[in-house]
């Protein structure tokens, strides 16, 4: 069978099929026009009106066939499904603009709408077979039931209405039993006649020519009762969701941004740094992108190139599982808003979407713990390779963070302070071996620490700089480029009295504060 329209792999059909090739039930239609040779333990019930030919139940599942008086082209019949699709619509049913379509071995066209309600999922269409065409109503039945359905019909007309004695069952279907075998008449379509060919002749059912859908209004008990007459209950009404709504903001505020760095992006270009006599500042950084730890590649006023890794495993981890949840959710009420059902969808495809939610979970909670155990760390390396410095979190601090700072032999050159319980201006401190403190580090601007707070650096309209001090007066400066690329300039002052601070220290700081308090493009941070 051949479908124009599905994403049910065939195996997964295949695979229903054979497990269910124990038990099939073969059912034929009150106007002797098809067979249904379908796999499971269905089994006939009351047909529910004249134009009813075929009705059959297995648990809440239900397939409901009606005979339609004369044969419709397919134009035709998709006008009646949308007709259909309106009046649904008008009930308060949310129904998908598109309508879906299958052709089976036989050539039988299958053209349909899917929609739910109160939990129940619903296929309401029309088809034709041997010159007549049939409307149909399933209610509860999987991708790979309906179809097990639309392939198992075997027709026992000619294109022309007449019951052919030769005509032979179609490759690969179950053979048609004899009239003794087939289930008795349903109640309301008469015993079969003795004579086929008789019986084929004999006028069809009077059609009113309209779908059974469910009705509008219907209560649905708890136990699976069948509707009431009524009108069909209404759905939840479209509406964006928080993580849709949130998502369009933030595509809006990056559209703006970028829209004004395009305009502005020339007048901001990287000023020239000239460097200082006898020092090696200023030092120029430039993190390195698509890399699994974090890497940064330093040069100085000299000419000497270093590079900095830290590993972020448990940032990783979260932060994935994070974008992964929250683009899931963006998806299905991205599908709530355009009509779609997701539990309509394929079977295949709903695990696949369940199985990424409990990936996403899975990776949030392994790196939030990691995260509580995992120190951050931060090695620096000369344009040789060898390491110069090694910088690490302590184990125990209350309140401010401490970072020690050691040579490639271990001895303890400084530390690295992460002022605590500062809620505006981010503050870092640079303390010799002596925990005195040699500068002072804090972000520029009160205003601008807000504004990241809100909204993220805004694809690098609001990166932060930081201004360095020492002993109160104002020494040097993290000057970051107008980029959406993390680019920034290290400067600091010579000192007119007293030693100056190592060189490395002051570039391994303002590397750590890149690790710990990174520019981040989401707001509620640091």
């Amino acid at each position: 069978m051949t479908f124009k329209k599905t994403s049910v792999p065939a195996c997964i059909v295949l695979l229903v099929l054979c497990q269910a090739a124990a038990v099939a039930a073969t059912l034929k239609s009150s106007d002797n026009g098809f067979l249904l040779n379908i796999p499971g333990k269905w089994q006939a019930a009351e047909v529910t009106g004249p134009n009813n030919v075929l009705r059959v139940k297995k648990g809440r599942s239900e397939i409901k066939i009606l005979y339609l008086s004369g044969f419709s082209a397919e134009k035709a019949l998709r006008a009646k499904l949308q007709a259909t699709r309106e009046k649904l619509k008008r009930g308060g049913v949310a129904v998908p603009n598109k309508i879906f379509s299958a052709t089976n071995e036989d050539g039988a066209e299958f053209i349909f709408l899917r929609f739910s309600s109160k939990g129940r999922r619903y296929r309401s269409g029309y088809f034709n077979l041997s010159g007549r065409s049939y409307g149909f109503l399933l209610t509860d039945l999987s991708s790979a039931e309906f179809e097990a359905m639309s392939g198992s019909l075997v027709p026992l007309l000619s294109k022309a209405g007449s019951s052919p004695a030769d005509q032979r069952e179609p490759a690969g279907r179950i053979p048609a039993p004899a009239a003794a075998s087939l289930p008795p008449a349903e109640k309301g379509g008469g015993a079969p006649a003795a004579n086929p060919g008789a019986a084929n002749m004999l006028p069809p059912p009077v059609s009113t020519d309209t779908l059974g859908a469910p009705p509008v209004g219907a209560s649905f008990a708890a136990g699976g009762a069948q509707p009431e007459p009524g009108a069909l209950p209404p759905v939840p009404k479209r509406s964006v969701g928080s993580s849709l709504l949130l998502f369009l903001i933030v595509i809006a505020l990056s559209a703006a941004a970028l829209g004004y760095r395009a305009l502005a992006g020339r007048a901001q270009e990287v000023p020239e740094v000239k460097p200082v006599t006898g020092s090696p500042f200023p030092f120029r950084v430039e993190r390195r992108y698509l890399s699994f730890p974090i890497v940064f590649d330093v040069k100085d006023a000299a000419g000497q190139q270093y590079s900095a890794v830290s590993y972020r495993v448990p940032a990783l981890l979260l932060g994935t599982g994070v974008v992964l949840y929250f683009l899931i959710t963006v998806l299905i009420q991205g599908m709530l808003f355009a009509g779609e059902d997701p539990r309509l969808l394929p079977t295949a495809e709903v695990m696949l979407i369940v199985n990424l939610l409990h990936l996403a979970g899975i990776m949030v909670l392994v790196g939030f713990v990691l995260g509580l155990f995992f120190r951050k760390k931060l090695k620096i390396y000369d344009s040789s390779g060898n390491l110069i410095l090694d910088v690490c979190q302590k184990r125990l601090s209350f309140a401010s963070l401490y970072f020690l700072i050691r040579d490639p032999a271990g001895n303890g050159l400084g530390k690295m302070k992460r002022v605590g319980f500062v809620f505006i201006r981010r503050r870092w401190q640079l303390l010799d071996a002596g925990d005195k403190v040699l500068l002072d580090i804090r972000e520029d601007s009160v205003a601008k620490a807000i504004a990241r707070k809100l909204l993220g650096h805004l694809w690098g309209l609001l990166r932060t700089n930081y201004i360095i001090s020492r002993e109160n007066s104002e020494t040097g400066e993290i000057k970051r480029d107008w980029s959406i690329w993390n680019r920034y300039t290290l400067k600091l002052a010579p000192v007119p009295q007293g030693p100056a601070p190592d060189p490395r220290l002051v570039m391994a700081t303002a590397l750590f504060i890149d690790i710990v308090d990174p520019d981040r493009w989401h707001p509620w941070h640091g």
